[in-house]
């Protein structure tokens, strides 16, 4: 694997970690929110029924509002993820390659 290909992963993965971790944080108002309990909190009510109080709320809930309200740290969630998908699919391609024609 050549530099540029970890110089790559090491981007994406920086913005992925940095991204999930702010979308976290923008999601974390629903807890401040109790009406949109309901409405978003999708994976709650699911598992748990409505939701009580702020304990009850499953930490995936945070991503669902986040992507609902503020999704700019989703989408480039997405992208780094994408990304890293792609250049993984590209690196076994070459190796294949590589290897065939050996």
């Amino acid at each position: 694997m050549k530099i540029h290909h970890f110089v790559q992963y090491g981007c994406s993965l920086i913005l992925l970690t940095f991204s999930t971790v702010s979308a976290w944080y923008e999601g974390s108002a629903l807890l401040q929110n109790p009406q949109e309990w309901k409405y978003t909190a999708k994976i709650t009510n699911w598992i748990n029924g409505i939701p009580e109080n702020h304990r009850d709320i499953l930490q995936i809930d945070f991503f669902i509002y986040s992507a609902k309200f503020k999704p700019i740290f989703i989408y480039l969630m997405i992208i780094s993820v994408l990304h890293i998908i792609f250049l993984t699919i590209i690196i076994v391609r070459q190796r294949m390659n590589k290897t065939s024609v050996q």
